[in-house]
């Protein structure tokens, strides 16, 4: 693949994945992973989390997440090498709802639409640093918080 290939590559992966997979860890580095639908405008992610729930906490306590897109194992064309998107990421609670709200009613339709009235949910901005992005065996690529293609594979060295 070109570098303009390979960078198209990491912007299109996540067009036809509803879910992201977070992995936080509490304020007394306590692992929990969970998943959440989520939009996304520019290179931020937005999921919708009830306040209640711990990897909420996680997230707003430590502000930190690591997060996994991956292919469904059911379209992969092998088991062990799933097209995967991952990223450590800072994680900020975005007070501007409405405008998240109206992005997941154009993705999602009405079966998110109750988020909006569950006042336990907040909307958390998860902000993406350094990513790499999997598509396949020998095909491991690394992306700077810049946009800027850092390397073509990664060694098993």
């Amino acid at each position: 693949m070109t570098n303009e290939e390979i960078v198209q590559a990491f912007k299109d992966f996540d067009k036809d994945k509803y879910s992201l997979i977070i992995s936080s860890t509490s304020s007394e580095n306590s692992p929990l992973t969970n998943y959440a639908p989520f939009v996304k405008i520019g290179e931020d992610y937005f999921v919708s989390v009830s306040q209640n729930l711990p990897h909420f906490v996680n997230m707003a306590e430590t502000k930190r997440a690591h997060i996994l897109i991956i292919e469904d194992e059911a379209t992969a064309d092998h088991i062990y090498a799933r097209k995967r998107l991952y990223f450590g990421a800072s994680c900020d609670v975005e007070e501007d709802t409405e405008k998240i709200f109206k992005l997941f009613d154009e993705r999602y339709g009405d079966k998110l639409s109750f988020l909006r009235d569950m006042k336990d949910f907040k909307i958390v901005k998860i902000t993406p640093e350094e990513r790499s992005l999997i598509l396949g065996f020998g095909a491991a690529y690394k992306m700077g918080v810049d946009g800027q293609l850092l390397n073509k594979s990664i060694s098993h060295s």
